[in-house]
């Protein structure tokens, strides 16, 4: 199987420095959350999610499954009406049209970003293209920090180690900017595409337990995973059910980085 199409989005504000400052032990929270078709469980209704995102005040939330003004959400930017009931910074990734609209992933900062990236990938033998939205952060101390939101194909694990393959490039030709990459994963703990991200990326929480379905939780396909690997810490990580707004667990952490010497 082959690439058949990418497109890469790069956008960069001009005003801001070229130098990197690394985490120096700067903590911040990180919300992963599938809203299920584009937010079904919910009637497509914005508030419950901005709610629940309110109740855990992260710096980051990656959304997947996001709507963008489709028929079944009745032409709503949910995504834009969550940046307004939550306060926070959004950006979105469109995978593919659908509906009249888009669907995608996504994710709000509560930092305004200083750079953004979209890569959208198209493998043959999948079903539907498959998105990453990326975000460059400084932190109040300085330090800097990317963000990503994922959601890995479903197919197969040769489909989905692809699709990591291609997308983690970018982090691995920029070492220097300390990287979470959270989202569904769409693979168990002991599936080949997680051995295969484990090698340069270290998973955050490791065996931390199942994340779907959300009534009773049997398997994990929901990650965040951490690179440069090996200095990543955490606290106060949970899994949280909220089976009236996803069939997929949340996830959220409180994360730091510590370069290795």
């Amino acid at each position: 199987m082959e690439l058949i199409r990418k497109k890469i989005l790069l956008v960069a504000l001009p005003m801001i420095f070229l130098g990197v400052l690394s985490l120096r032990g700067q903590s911040f929270r990180i919300l992963s959350m599938n809203m299920k078709e584009g937010g079904q469980y919910a009637g497509y209704k914005a508030a419950p999610y901005a709610a629940f995102i309110k109740e855990y005040d992260p710096d980051f939330v990656c959304l997947q499954e996001v709507d963008m003004r489709t028929i079944r959400s009745k032409k709503t930017d949910i995504l834009d009406s969550l940046a307004l009931q939550t306060g926070m910074f959004p950006f979105f990734c469109k995978s593919f049209d659908y509906q009249e609209g888009g669907f995608g992933v996504a994710i709000l900062s509560k930092y305004p970003f200083y750079r953004v990236e979209k890569t959208v990938v198209t493998l043959d033998g999948a079903r539907e293209p498959r998105g990453t939205a990326w975000v460059y952060v400084q932190l109040p101390d300085g330090s800097n920090v990317r963000v990503g939101s994922v959601h890995l194909a479903v197919e197969s694990n040769d489909l989905a180690i692809k699709q990591w393959a291609d997308v983690s490039k970018k982090v691995l030709l920029e070492k220097d900017i300390p990287t979470i990459l959270a989202g569904d994963f769409n693979c168990p703990p002991d599936g080949a595409t997680i051995s295969y991200v484990s090698i340069k990326w270290q998973e955050i929480a490791r065996g931390s337990g199942p994340t779907i379905p959300s009534t009773g939780p049997t398997t994990q396909l929901d990650y965040m995973m951490g690179y440069p690997k090996g200095g990543w810490k955490w606290s106060n990580y949970k899994i949280i059910p909220r089976s009236d707004l996803s069939d997929h667990c949340f996830i959220v952490a409180d994360l730091s980085y510590e370069a290795q010497q």
